[in-house]
């Protein structure tokens, strides 16, 4: 596996060696030629915890990696069970971590996280996945289908505010499951959704109903 840490000299160094870079591989790899495996295509500008030289960032969201490209025919991954915060230069102020949670199947995984609240009483974390899926041939009325990357439904983390725990807490994406996830607060929290109009597949909205719940308990 290839692998990039954190040396001494807080600088990111390769230990295996580079990977070949060609733009748009993947279509070639995986016949694919809708989509992407990106969150976004182009690598960005940014800050990798306190390493001092800026790196080109990009983030697989299919394959659950970071790729960083170090010259125009070379890229390398970094190694997901290492520490990192990533926060991107273009502007937008968005910042990425590696964390622990538990993945679509109920197992734990290392893996890249977007923060979207640092609150003072939990943390809360986007994750995007991206689909791929293979070509259909035509068979009877039903027409040929390309391969394609295509975005799943984003799922929120939260850090675990009831034990002691490094790892994240996937949210509830179901209204009834989510209020049952706020232990006695259940009926409080469903009317306050209710009375608001909120919607817990909007961050905005799951900020509010966290701090809402946070200052009443």
């Amino acid at each position: 596996m290839i692998s990039v840490a954190v040396c001494g000299q807080q600088e990111l160094r390769n230990k295996f060696g580079d990977v070949y870079y060609v733009a748009n591989l993947y279509k070639t790899n995986y016949n694919a030629f809708e989509g992407t495996p990106y969150l976004t295509e182009e690598f960005t500008p940014a800050n990798i915890n306190d390493v001092s030289e800026t790196k080109l960032v990009r983030f697989d969201a299919f394959e659950d990696r970071v790729e960083i490209r170090v010259s125009a025919n070379k890229v390398v991954i970094l190694q997901a069970s290492e520490p990192y915060v990533i926060s991107l230069l273009d502007g937008s102020d968005r910042i990425f971590e590696t964390k622990k949670g538990l993945d679509e199947k109920g197992n734990t995984t290392t893996t890249f996280f977007e923060l979207i609240a640092n609150q003072k009483d939990y943390k809360l974390y986007l994750k995007e996945k991206i689909k791929f899926s293979k070509a259909e041939k035509a068979q009877g009325y039903d027409k040929a289908k390309l391969a394609t990357f295509k975005k799943q439904h984003a799922a929120y983390y939260i850090t675990d505010f009831k034990i002691p725990s490094d790892q994240l807490i996937r949210i509830p994406s179901k209204v009834k499951s989510f209020v049952a996830f706020l232990p006695n607060s259940s009926k409080r929290i469903k009317k306050f959704i209710k009375d608001n109009k909120f919607k817990i597949d909007k961050s905005d909205d799951l900020v509010k109903i966290f701090d809402f719940y946070f200052e009443n308990n």
